[in-house]
């Protein structure tokens, strides 16, 4: 809720892409009357980058919106450039292009009195290069995930997912800090590692109240994990908001908010555990039977989002997986959109690939926000 106390409601538009560029999803919601690009506050997408065009579609998704926004809303450039905007991309064969773009206006509380999805962004401070593998970064991102909480008109504990990026700085600038204060230079990996496990630990105390671990868990114990977070983490490419900072959009559901919309989650213990989805639907609070989704349940999706990791060591459920296949990574992204888009029985759906300790080892985490009206 704003600061005056009026409750708020969030709804969500989602809408296929053709192609990078392609708002015609957007412009036909404006046209009909159902949007107001004043009233969005995030986005969300999956765009069909691979290969030498991975990081530039979502570079042209996140461009492309906002041209939309600011040719067909009022708000200035400062306000358009500041919406948090998370893409992920490589499409994994089956899913759909899409956009999710949430919006926040003022609204009566639920007539049912229940719980509605509240959502917040925020920006962490400045992530400098020698805060890298120290209890610095996780403050910060601990500080952005408080923030959002925040921005949404909730409370810490109200939040149940988190998405968006844990900043690094280039690994150049982490080389070159620490050269200067004669401190050994990092690998890709153990940047990579400590960021994911950063921002998961930082939503875990900030959320659940756990202390932190000791640093040097942080992006190595895979027995440590939170449930509640599906954020990639990398250096800033011109996409999600200005740099050099972690980028988060902070979901919960709150009474006394206004709307339709819920958000359920679960934990993937493996990429075969598919029944991860009846189990997000139900903590959403609607009923429903094992297997496949039914069309009276899958028609109420607005938004799916799914982190995965890679099998630890290799083995899924004591069998061996041939991993010396070139192609073995790109093609698991293609394994968990095929398994899950089934489940859902609806393959536009957000997957970002390569967490870790975002669910437990070899597994991941799953959010879904359906219409409960």
């Amino acid at each position: 809720m704003p600061d005056d106390g009026t409750p708020l409601a969030i709804d969500a538009f989602r809408v296929p892409m053709d192609h990078t560029r392609d708002v015609s999803g957007l412009d036909a919601l404006v046209w009909e009357g159902r949007l107001n690009p004043d009233d969005i506050v995030a986005v969300a997408g999956k765009t069909g980058g691979w290969g030498d065009n991975y990081d530039a579609s979502r570079v042209d998704a996140d461009q492309a919106i906002r041209d939309f926004l600011r040719e067909n809303g009022t708000r200035p450039d400062a306000e358009v450039e500041a919406i948090p905007m998370a893409f992920s991309a490589g499409v994994g064969t089956i899913m759909t292009p899409h956009a999710v773009v949430f919006t926040r206006t003022p609204s009566e509380p639920a007539a049912d009195g229940l719980p509605r999805l509240a959502l917040g962004s925020s920006a962490s401070e400045e992530i400098l290069p020698e805060w890298m593998l120290t209890p610095r970064h996780v403050e910060a991102n601990a500080g952005a995930v408080e923030a959002a909480a925040k921005d949404g008109g909730m409370s810490p504990a109200d939040v149940e997912f988190v998405i968006g990026k844990s900043y690094y700085p280039p690994l150049a600038d982490i080389a070159s800090s620490r050269a200067a204060r004669g401190l050994p230079e990092l690998s890709y990996q153990e940047i990579f590692r400590f960021s994911s496990g950063s921002i998961a630990h930082a939503v875990k105390a900030t959320v659940e109240g756990t202390p932190l671990p000791e640093v040097s868990a942080i992006g190595t114990d895979r027995d440590q994990w939170s449930g509640r977070v599906a954020v990639s983490s990398n250096a800033w490419e011109g996409v999600g908001g200005e740099g050099p900072q972690t980028h988060l959009l902070a979901f919960g559901n709150t009474r006394g908010a206004g709307g339709r919309l819920r958000i359920g989650r679960a934990v993937v213990e493996d990429l075969l555990d598919i029944g991860a989805v009846t189990r997000a639907v139900r903590d959403a609070g609607i009923e429903v039977g094992d297997g496949p989704l039914p069309p009276h349940v899958s028609s109420r999706i607005v938004a799916t989002f799914l982190k995965y990791q890679e099998p630890a060591g290799g083995i899924l459920r004591g069998r061996k997986l041939v991993t010396e296949d070139p192609a073995y990574i790109k093609n698991l992204k293609t394994v968990a959109a095929s398994a899950f888009s089934a489940m859902l029985q609806d393959n536009m759906i957000w997957i970002s690939a390569g967490g870790f300790q975002q669910g437990p080892p070899g597994g991941g985490t799953l959010a879904i926000v359906l219409d409960v009206s």
